[in-house]
């Protein structure tokens, strides 16, 4: 008599996870009488959860270990029995047998993993634990709950079995190129979820109905999963995949907050949900993380030592309707904010925010914000506001030593360009973007051009660059007080082709031992300033067809716009910046669209050749606002 006669074999996926594989089936041994043939669902195709998936994999596969143990029910569902694996090793299907008693003659119903909690429990009334704190030393899969239920006789007497998972599952691989972790063991991975101010609930107890596979949480639950190493620690010095199961109650646009922490360093970054999670889905999770713009690192002592950020500047275009009837008024300012509060800059400068001001405050509810100063209510004389205001966000920056200074000298009169309406100025704040992490930003919003010229003979020209003097000059003074970066960003209302920025801004910050970077001339024009007194580069959306003094440039990046970003590093000082991407954010402000023609323009190419007489045609994009935003991401070192 064989010892394990009348037992039940199980194929099944199980709580190990190897690469893709179609062997789901693989179970090879005569069916005797009485023996469950259980199967696994097909995988459903993985999707990506969030930022961009590493492979094509479609499906991984699971293997059962030994010490399983699964739970059975007869067709009434009030008579279980426990079921345990038989022969040693791991397989991607194993033969269990009925433990301490006789197994099922006809079984109807299972589940994994079996709890003596549920030993007196029915069908429809067992418990779980997703726990929120894993090991994972012995590359064991948590949480991972099935449900089986029968689908055909065999031909031997026994019955075939179908599981399915309760839950969503994530396939996480951590990538640590070009951060301070590669290398390093790797001690935990926590990935929280919120909605909101709101944690979502992705682990904790449950009641399930093996029937069904109905279920529902009995707890508050956790909001945050952790996976930890303690004696079998991987290393990051290539990439690593790991998973875990989680409930599926993550909905599209939910902040993910992924935390990989090592024996020396602690990296975080924050990404929102591409889609709604279901049960029996695998979700990618391409932790490439020196990709995330919101990336930061810390030493074991919680100091900061890399990271990244992101910033933009916008012209709101706020001015009264009496004084500019084509503004976006009242709806497009509401759109504006939704907008920006959606993408999640982590701190913005805006300028003309007048008479629309509550619109665009109140949509920004991710973020505090700066003192407003007040409209434009007297259009015959001078009004006390500059028309600037700053939001930073409200998770993970701070802004602090607000600054207004007013510009000495103006041109244009209350009419021209409303330049001497208001106090046109500048606004300094010491940002803090981590711990320690402390930049010097500048906002302002300068005197309009008078196409009277392009050297100080004409007075709109001359204000102009007096007041980038001024906005030079003090900035230098306080980079070499304070020792740390700092950001220039605003409508400047100038272009290199038509003011002499180089000379009066570029070189006397460079001469005064400072090193000063445009991201658009660095990233955008490979380094090279545009020639002084020369045709305007405009980007597609802001080309009008004057062909006497623009050129038309290949796209909405290469042109240049009025809304500058310049950004200051002390040489030497223990924080650094690097802008890693610029970009007029064309996309996202988008209102609508038109097909234009000219004919007899001179144009740009993406690789800077000139084409002159050219004809052409193409979709522009009309903004919210005449100004889209410049956007740019910096990464910083800390080397404290």
């Amino acid at each position: 008599m064989r010892k394990y006669f009348g037992m039940a074999a199980v194929l099944l996926a199980a709580q190990i996870l190897y690469s893709c594989s179609n062997d789901i089936l693989g179970y090879g041994e005569e069916v005797s009488k009485g023996q469950i043939v259980a199967r696994i669902a097909q995988p459903a195709t993985t999707r990506t959860a969030m930022g961009n998936a590493v492979d094509g994999s479609n499906a991984v596969g699971i293997v059962w270990t030994d010490g399983d143990e699964i739970g059975v029910f007869d067709a009434s569902g009030a008579s279980q029995k426990c079921y345990a694996k038989v022969g040693q090793g791991t397989a991607a299907t194993a033969a269990f047998a009925a433990s301490g008693t006789t197994a099922f003659d006809e079984p109807v119903y299972a589940y994994y993993p079996y709890n003596e909690a549920n030993a007196s429990n029915d069908v429809h009334s067992l418990v779980g634990n997703l726990p929120s704190e894993q090991n994972m030393d012995d590359g064991a899969l948590h949480g991972d709950y099935k449900i089986g239920r029968v689908t055909t006789q065999t031909g031997e007497g026994g019955y075939e079995f179908e599981f399915k998972h309760l839950f969503s599952m994530a396939r996480i691989t951590i990538d640590a190129a070009d951060t301070p972790l590669k290398g390093e063991t790797l001690k935990s991975i926590t990935m929280s979820v919120s909605r909101g101010e709101a944690g979502v609930p992705i682990a904790g107890n449950f009641t399930f109905d093996a029937q069904t596979g109905s279920w529902k949480q009995t707890d508050e639950g956790k909001n945050s999963i952790t996976l930890t190493w303690n004696t079998n620690s991987p290393s990051l010095e290539q990439a690593f995949t790991c998973y875990t199961s989680l409930f599926p109650v993550i909905h599209s646009g939910d902040l993910f907050t992924i935390t990989v922490s090592t024996e020396n360093y602690k990296a975080e970054f924050t990404a929102n949900s591409l889609t709604d999670f279901s049960a029996e889905q695998i979700y990618t999770f391409p932790v490439v993380l020196d990709k995330y713009e919101t990336i930061k690192v810390y030493d074991k002592d919680g100091n900061a030592v890399q990271g990244k950020f992101t910033c933009a500047a916008l012209n709101v275009d706020g001015l009264p309707s009496l004084i500019n009837s084509d503004g976006p008024g009242s709806d497009g300012t509401k759109t504006i904010s939704n907008i920006m509060n959606g993408i999640g800059y982590d701190f913005i400068a805006v300028s003309e925010d007048f008479e629309y001001h509550d619109e665009l405050a109140n949509g920004m509810t991710n973020y505090n914000m700066g003192t407003y100063r007040g409209t434009v209510s007297n259009p015959f004389g001078k009004n006390n506001t500059d028309g600037l205001c700053f939001f930073w966000k409200k998770d993970g920056i701070t802004a602090t030593g607000e600054t207004m200074v007013d510009f000495n000298e103006a041109y244009g009169g209350l009419s021209g360009g409303a330049n001497e309406l208001i106090a046109k100025g500048f606004r300094h704040y010491e940002v803090t973007v981590a711990e320690g992490v402390t930049v010097d930003v500048y906002i302002t919003h300068m005197n309009t051009f008078g196409d009277g010229g392009n050297t100080e003979d004409d007075p709109w020209v001359h204000a102009q660059l007096s007041q980038l003097r001024q906005l030079r000059d003090y900035v230098v003074a306080k980079a070499k007080e304070n020792k740390r970066p700092a950001i220039i960003m605003g409508d400047t209302n100038m272009r290199y082709t038509r003011h002499q920025i180089v000379n009066n801004l570029i070189n006397p910050v460079t001469s005064d031992g400072l090193q000063i970077t445009d991201p658009w001339v660095d990233l955008c024009r490979g380094g090279v300033y545009p020639t002084w007194n020369t045709k305007s580069l405009m980007i597609r959306s802001k080309y009008a067809g004057d062909v006497e003094n623009d050129i038309l440039c290949a796209d909405d990046q290469r042109g240049e716009v009025v809304d500058k970003m310049w950004y200051i590093n002390v040489p030497g000082a223990a924080i650094q910046l690097k802008a890693i991407n610029c970009m007029n954010d064309v996309e996202h402000f988008a209102k609508s669209t038109a097909q234009v023609s000219f004919s007899g323009v001179t144009i740009e190419d993406i690789n800077g050749n000139i084409l002159d007489n050219q004809n052409v045609s193409y979709t522009k994009v009309n903004g919210y606002a005449d100004h889209f935003p410049v956007v740019v991401s910096f990464e910083y070192t800390y080397n404290k």
